[in-house]
């Protein structure tokens, strides 16, 4: 029984319990065998236990339809006890059951002292999911997302004047301890780091470098207190920051905050591997810099960040490795003649794992490519070598379709609107979908927005275009059933395609047609809450749904990725646990009422 107990003490919500709870349910909570068929608790029937199932199957009815199954590490039976009302539903044992049984009078003492636990009966799927996370260690990481910056976390400012001799400055640094010199400008900071300082050492007399000022890093960037964490670590990885000031509501100094400070709250390796891709001289130093950032993704997920703002960090790395492949590969008459932009997911900024590739070249109009073909597949090479899978599609530069000039783009604009087919219309979603990421930005700048006047221009065909929402059904059934009819993967659905795809195409379709050119679909989502379109409950509802999506989506590609199974969609009925299967429903019921909305929007019932 206390071997028993121990596992209790790790899971949801009993993990909110404190030592005296346990020994209130050790001393009174007993374990119950039944067979397979037995009726546990019958329909208008008071309960007298909260039940949680070591092993075994129960099933929930209401007049012989199935409302819901508990599995292990369920519990059941809490609502019930805690509003004092007979049970709405029949529990009958499916696969026989081994269960605690822990008194009603003990579990509404133990609600009455922790209302942590109390709560939790009362919870969102959302809200669960988010407990899971935390019972699996993820916390501390996760609050990293809503952290801010406070005094308690920055260095001491050490400042002189800009007109300061050096080695003056340089004596007071040593004497402080200090790693870097905040210089006071008529207006405005500066700052001096190592690098400053060899820059110094080197030029010194040449250059005639006698007080701070002529050192100094100046302008630099700062942040206010107060600022989160996470978009600090952002901007000090994209810009490659080392060093960075905080500021008071009144522009004054505070303090110094430190990237290997900031890095602490992470056990990865982000900000090393962006370094290196910008630092690195040849192709070799890039992928064996890249090649690491698949092991990143599992330390983030598994500590709990966010889907997207993992994507935002691999995007951010990505960008990196794209612009210094170009360098490397592309032709120096290329780099203002052409633009390369990623599609699909990686153009929206949310791929994770390495899927698949999908590229473009937008060449200038008068610009001929010299070796075009030769190029292409180099680069493509390249991206084989880091550990990115063809496109199925042959959305790629080495396709002709995908690498050619301006005009032929806008061609093919004209032919997916003028005569409509679903394969443009797949296109076209993939194009819109697009990222300038090196080269000419003007050239994608140019394109989007004739794709977007284009559509302004007949807007007849957002219907047909929204069509594609309704290309595959919904993986939920009738009382809230899942299906799995894949014979090749039963008891498994495509989330993709049961759910990803309706919600990203829904909003990408309302981005059109309201010329949204922001290609990620969370951004997407609070820019149509801002115009009015979506309420603030149904745009939270939504970039809820996407994350819980994603988090079940790399959970199941991490799972087949540790095992060296081909990367897909899939995921398992069979491994998730309840909280996980009631947010799925949750989530796909959210994206269904989407579905419909679009339905009527669009009219997608009268379109031919």
């Amino acid at each position: 029984m206390i071997a028993l107990l121990e596992n209790l003490k790790i899971d949801i919500p009993f993990s909110y319990l404190d030592k005296g709870s346990f020994g209130e349910i050790e001393t009174s909570a007993h374990i119950a065998y039944y067979p397979k068929s037995t009726v546990l608790i019958q329909r208008h029937t008071a309960l007298e236990s909260l039940y949680y199932i070591i092993k075994g199957r129960v099933v929930c009815q209401k007049d012989e339809e199935m409302i819901d199954v508990y599995q292990n590490h369920d519990t059941f039976g809490g609502i019930e006890l805690i509003e004092n009302k007979t049970s709405d539903y029949d529990y009958r044992v499916e696969e026989e059951l081994i269960c605690y049984e822990i008194p009603a009078k003990v579990f509404l003492t133990l609600t009455q002292e922790n209302q942590a636990f109390r709560a939790y009966f009362f919870s969102t799927m959302v809200e669960r999911m988010a407990l899971l996370k935390d019972k699996k260690e993820f916390s501390a990481i996760g609050d990293l997302m809503v952290s801010r910056v406070d005094t308690s976390i920055l260095h001491e400012v050490f400042m002189v004047q800009a007109k300061t001799p050096i080695l003056e400055a340089l004596d007071q640094m040593d004497r402080a301890n200090a790693t870097c010199i905040l210089v006071e400008n008529a207006q405005g900071y500066g700052i001096i780091t190592d690098k400053d300082l060899r820059h110094y050492i080197l030029n010194k007399e040449t250059k005639n470098l006698r007080v701070a000022a002529d050192i100094q890093t100046y302008p630099l960037s700062t942040i206010h207190e107060g600022e989160l964490l996470f978009n600090i670590l952002l901007l000090m990885t994209g810009q490659s920051i080392k060093h960075l000031p905080v500021l008071d509501e009144q522009g004054k100094a505070i303090g110094i905050l430190e990237l290997i400070d900031l890095l602490s709250y992470f056990s990865n390796q982000t900000h090393l591997v962006s370094v290196q891709v910008e630092k690195a001289q040849t192709l070799d130093a890039v992928i064996a810099a890249v090649k690491r950032v698949n092991v990143i993704i599992e330390a983030l997920h598994t500590k709990g960040i966010k889907t997207r703002y993992i994507a935002k960090l691999v995007s951010e790395i990505n960008r990196k490795m794209y612009r210094k492949i170009f360098t490397f590969i592309m032709p120096k008459e290329w780099h203002e003649k052409s633009n390369f932009i990623v599609l699909g997911s990686e153009g929206r900024g949310e791929q994770l794992l390495r899927t698949d590739q999908d590229n473009a070249l937008i060449f200038e109009d008068s610009f001929e490519p010299k070796m075009l073909e030769e190029i292409t597949h180099r680069f493509i090479a390249v991206l084989d070598e880091i550990g990115f899978p063809r496109c199925a599609g042959n959305v790629m530069i080495i396709n002709p379709k995908w690498a050619k000039s301006l005009r032929a783009y806008k061609n093919d604009i004209d032919t997916w609107v003028d005569a409509p087919t679903y394969e443009g219309f797949m296109d076209m979603a993939i194009l819109f979908d697009s990222m300038s990421v090196a080269g000419e930005v003007s050239l994608h700048q140019r394109l989007i927005a004739y794709m977007i006047q284009k559509v302004q221009e007949t807007k007849t065909i957002l219907p047909h275009f929204m069509r594609a929402i309704e290309h595959f059904d919904s993986p939920l059934g009738l009382f809230s059933q899942f299906i799995s009819t894949d014979k090749e993967h039963k008891n498994q659905i495509d989330i993709k395609k049961g759910a990803l795809f309706a919600l990203v195409h829904g909003v990408r379709g309302l981005a059109l047609e309201h010329r949204i050119t922001l290609t990620n679909t969370t951004l997407r989502i609070k820019e149509l809450n801002t115009i009015g379109y979506l309420s603030k409950e149904d745009a939270k509802n939504l970039i809820e749904a996407l994350e819980v999506i994603n988090t079940l989506r790399l959970d199941a590609q991490l799972i087949k990725q540790s095992k060296g199974e081909p990367m897909d969609n899939y995921i398992s009925l069979n491994t998730l646990s309840k909280i996980e299967r009631d947010a799925l429903k949750e989530v796909l019921k959210t994206v269904n009422a989407f579905k419909k909305r679009l339905g009527h929007h669009f009219h997608l019932s009268v379109v031919g």
